[in-house]
C-alpha cells in the first residue's frame, strides 16, 4: 500500500472529539493543537552521513500524538491519511497496564 522514504512515515487520524462528556460541540479552533493517529507504515529510517540508516523508533499500530499542523494530507481509495518526519511526532503512547 504505502512505501514511505528515508525517515517518513503514514499515519491514520483518529476521530478527535468534538464533544465534551456533556455533549456541548467544540468547534475545530478550540481543539488541542496536536492529534492522535495510527501509524500504518514507516520508512527505513533517515540515512547518516556515513551511509547507515538510523533506526526508526515508530512501528505500524503504534498511536502516536504529533503536532496538528505538521503533517502534509494525502487520500488513497477514499480514505485520509497523513505524511509525517517521525522527528516531528511528539511521543508514542503506550497502553496502561494497571501495575503503575
Amino acid at each position: 500500500m504505502f512505501n514511505p522514504i528515508a525517515d517518513k512515515i503514514i499515519v491514520k487520524a483518529l476521530d478527535a472529539n468534538d464533544t465534551t462528556d456533556g455533549g456541548v460541540i467544540i468547534p475545530d479552533i478550540a481543539q488541542d493543537e496536536t492529534m492522535q493517529a495510527e501509524v500504518v507504515s514507516v520508512g527505513p529510517g533517515a540515512i547518516m552521513i556515513d551511509g547507515s540508516y538510523c533506526p526508526m523508533q515508530t512501528k505500524p499500530g503504534d498511536i502516536v500524538v504529533y503536532p496538528k499542523f505538521g503533517a502534509k494530507k494525502i487520500e488513497y481509495k477514499g480514505d485520509e491519511y497523513l505524511i509525517l518526519k517521525e522527528n516531528d511526532i511528539l511521543t508514542i503512547l503506550t497502553k496502561e497496564t494497571g501495575n503503575e
